[in-house]
């Protein structure tokens, strides 16, 4: 199976796009969805839209939710207060019950999909420490773990009999091609895919990950996209002219 992994989209309906495009040259036989499918940009909708067409396999993220009302906007910044009140009312019933059904988790065949950390996924952690990254691999009961939230792609393999983490990929040269086995009593795996619609490597092109399961391959593919129709959208909407900008800078 050839799996398509995105996270993270936040509106941007040219970056989502642009990957869809450059997957549709590609055999993906299912499309997994790591949350945060709106938030920050101008286009949710259609981001939403563009989803279901492809019948992807989603988990909520901290911004889905909280558009539904189940995550209280207090937990964000005004930029991000601003642009989800705005998210709301550009979303019709449907679509936020669509939205609030995401569960935090799910399991589609070797992987669990979680959109932040997955001893907690309500709490909406980023996984920043080792320690983090370790109760994730003693968590998971699937060969790999599929996470996103941070926007920044990594790839980590837990070695089980030593309970450490042997190998932490995090430099775009290191994720093009990464080899991994299916063997989840000795070895345990973390993927995070980056962003697809507001990377923050200091890499302004969107990011999506290819997993293929009988190769055991991994790989992160970066994808340049219209950024100026981006940023002129959120400026049209009265958005915050941070999130704009932030665009241009991948950051």
């Amino acid at each position: 199976m050839r799996y398509a992994v995105l996270s993270d989209i936040h509106g941007n309906l040219e970056a989502l796009t642009a990957v869809m495009d450059a997957l549709s040259r590609q055999r993906i036989d299912q499309y997994l969805c790591l949350g945060d499918v709106v938030g920050y940009g101008a286009d949710p909708a259609a981001c939403l839209a563009r989803l279901h067409s492809c019948d992807a396999v989603m988990v909520g993220g901290n911004h889905d939710l909280a558009c539904t009302g189940k995550l209280d906007l207090g937990w964000f910044n005004d930029a991000a207060k601003t642009a989800l009140t705005w998210t709301r009312d550009q979303l019709s019933f449907t679509e936020l019950d669509a939205l609030r059904r995401l569960p935090l988790t799910t399991v589609v065949g070797p992987f669990t999909l979680v959109h932040a950390t997955l001893p907690h996924p309500e709490r909406f952690e980023y996984l920043v420490d080792v320690a983090q990254a370790v109760d994730v691999f003693t968590t998971c009961r699937t060969p790999m773990c599929l996470a996103g939230h941070t926007h920044i792609p990594c790839f980590l393999e837990y070695d089980c009999a030593q309970r450490r983490i042997v190998r932490h990929l995090a430099a775009a040269q290191e994720l093009t091609d990464v080899s991994f086995t299916d063997t989840p009593q000795t070895r345990r795996y973390l993927f995070n895919p980056g962003s697809v619609g507001q990377p923050r490597d200091g890499d302004p092109r969107a990011s999506v990950g290819l997993i293929d399961s009988e190769a055991q391959r991994v790989s992160v593919h970066r994808v340049p996209y219209d950024v100026a129709t981006a940023q002129r959208k959120i400026q049209r909407a009265g958005l915050p002219g941070f999130l704009a900008d932030r665009l241009a800078a991948g950051r």
